[in-house]
């Protein structure tokens, strides 16, 4: 009886038979189609960010030309010796300019022409501007905000207005100032004190007024000069002098810190006996007699207006002493600048 089953030389002369055990190997090619739709999209990303790159590279070159086309503008109408440092904020600029709108532009100015003075540093930051007559032209901007702050610098000051032994720092109460500093009288180191007071005039000045001017010999006298003032002797001065002759000669007692005036001031420098003790030289009483309030006083006094070029109603808001200066607060709303 012949056996059905194919024996291991049937085998090998089947072309398609296989063991039950053996399993297809799978091919090489399935293996690789993951990788390479990965490689697709990684360049495809690395493109987009080449592209990217490059517009945003060409955004920033845009943002700076047109920065450096405001300053020159802003150094035109307010006729400055250098263009201030203009920053546009806000990303893209293109799509911004595109719009017609900008959000947000900050402008610094140093050294700004204000009168007899000059101011030391303008900043202004305007919000929310927008391009009148875009697209099709430029017939001006809108501001819709604008604030910044405006700062007269106490060393600028002094040397400008002619006052450069005088020293400037803030007074104890709101906006007042006070002046120290030295001066030759007579060939005499005096000491100069007075207070100031800041107010602002109008919307667009600020003004420093002196008042209560003292020439100071400290723990000899003290003289006020103009209208209601006169002499005051300290008390080591007074320690020193004769009472007796003291009171013969100006009819006054000798008191220290007392006010003397006129006829009794007179009399001191007519008898430098009685101020020898206290080691006072009368020329220095003749050279203090002709120092006047108002000339003292217009050496520190100043005031500063806001160039007129600026537009609509910008103007100062308040007024502030700090260690470095004064500072005013530049405010508006709504201004429209037409374009040149």
């Amino acid at each position: 009886m012949t056996s059905e089953i194919p024996t291991s030389d049937d085998t090998k002369r089947i072309p398609n038979a296989r063991r039950a055990e053996e399993k297809p190997e799978p091919e090489a090619e399935t293996e690789t189609v993951p990788r390479r739709r990965g490689r697709r999209v990684l360049k495809l990303l690395a493109g987009a960010a080449v592209v990217l790159a490059f517009l945003a590279v060409a955004d920033r070159w845009a943002v700076l030309y047109a920065q450096d086309l405001a300053g020159e503008q802003v150094r035109k109408s307010l006729k400055l010796k250098a263009a201030p440092e203009v920053r546009i904020d806000g990303f893209p600029f293109l799509t911004q300019v595109a719009a017609g709108d900008l959000d947000r532009v900050q402008v610094t100015i140093p050294d700004l022409g204000a009168g007899p003075v000059s101011i030391a540093r303008v900043e202004a930051t305007v919000d929310d501007i927008r391009i009148v007559g875009w697209p099709t032209g430029v017939d001006g901007v809108d501001l819709g905000k604008v604030r910044g702050d405006i700062l007269l610098d106490f060393d600028d000051l002094t040397r400008e207005v002619g006052a450069s032994q005088v020293r400037l720092a803030p007074g104890r109460e709101r906006g007042s100032v006070l002046a120290r500093g030295r001066i030759p009288v007579a060939g005499t180191e005096v000491d100069v004190r007075a207070d100031a007071q800041v107010r602002r005039e109008g919307r667009k000045g600020v003004a420093l007024t002196v008042a209560n001017t003292r020439l100071v010999v400290p723990d000899v006298l003290t003289y006020t000069p103009g209208k209601g003032g006169g002499l005051q002797l300290a008390a080591p001065a007074t320690g020193r002098m004769d009472r007796a002759e003291f009171e013969d000669a100006t009819g006054e007692r000798l008191v220290p810190g007392r006010m003397l005036k006129g006829r009794a001031v007179d009399a001191l420098v007519e008898h430098p006996a009685l101020l020898k003790p206290a080691g006072i030289d009368p020329s220095l009483l003749r050279g203090l007699q002709k120092a006047r309030e108002p000339k003292v006083a217009e050496a520190m006094e100043f005031s500063a207006t806001l160039p007129s070029g600026l537009p609509g109603d910008l103007g100062l808001r308040r007024l502030s002493v700090t260690s470095g200066g004064i500072r005013a607060e530049l405010a508006g709303a709504g201004v429209s600048v037409p374009s040149p």
